[in-house]
């Protein structure tokens, strides 16, 4: 009887279990039409109007937090488009503008993760860098990033500044000016 009891729970068990998938399915379906879609032409003629307002008004802080949202959200519609790593390279630029230079530098890092054939790359690079060492004082990684720069593109003539970074990073800004002024800044011959 007890058999019979626990045969009849694994069985109900068995048949409530299996039914449930219909609806686990229509959950995934009704959560994918809450998804947010993008039209192309009106996303970028949008960009369009934002740039042409930046270039008329290039202070506007507001304008330009929006603007680069607007572009993030380019790129993650349209992550193929050729547009893409054009726009992160831009939000980039305008929020170091916005004095946000650890966004700028993730920016950079998704284009150098994402758009390994970008035809700025060297710039990318470069000012990952750059934005390390000055804005965020993280030497240790502005470090990496001007050696990661010097072995990708040693012929660059920006390599060499490159290497006197590496070689005189513990000094600020103020500092490391007044060492070139003054002539105590040597070339690091590579």
């Amino acid at each position: 009887m007890k058999t019979l009891k626990y045969l009849s729970l694994a069985l109900t068990l068995l048949l409530f279990s299996c039914g449930g998938d219909e609806e686990v399915v229509y959950d995934e379906q009704e959560k994918a039409a809450d998804v947010p879609t993008a039209d192309y032409d009106e996303i970028s003629a949008e960009l369009d109007s934002m740039e042409l307002a930046l270039a008329k008004n290039p202070k506007d802080q507001e304008l330009m937090k929006k603007t680069i949202t607007r572009m993030q959200d380019f790129v993650h519609f349209f992550p193929e488009d050729p547009k893409s790593p054009n726009y992160l390279f831009k939000a980039s630029d305008f929020s170091l503008q916005v004095n946000a230079p650890a966004k700028s530098v993730k920016l950079l890092d998704r284009i150098i993760a994402e758009y390994p054939d970008y035809n700025r790359m060297i710039d990318v690079e470069y000012n990952k860098a750059s934005h390390l060492d000055w804005e965020l004082r993280d030497t240790t990684r502005a470090k990496e990033a001007y050696q990661t720069f010097i072995d990708k593109y040693p012929n660059d003539n920006r390599a060499q500044d490159a290497a006197i970074r590496i070689k005189y990073i513990r000094y600020g800004w103020d500092e490391y000016t007044n060492m070139i002024f003054e002539g105590k800044i040597e070339p690091v011959v590579q």
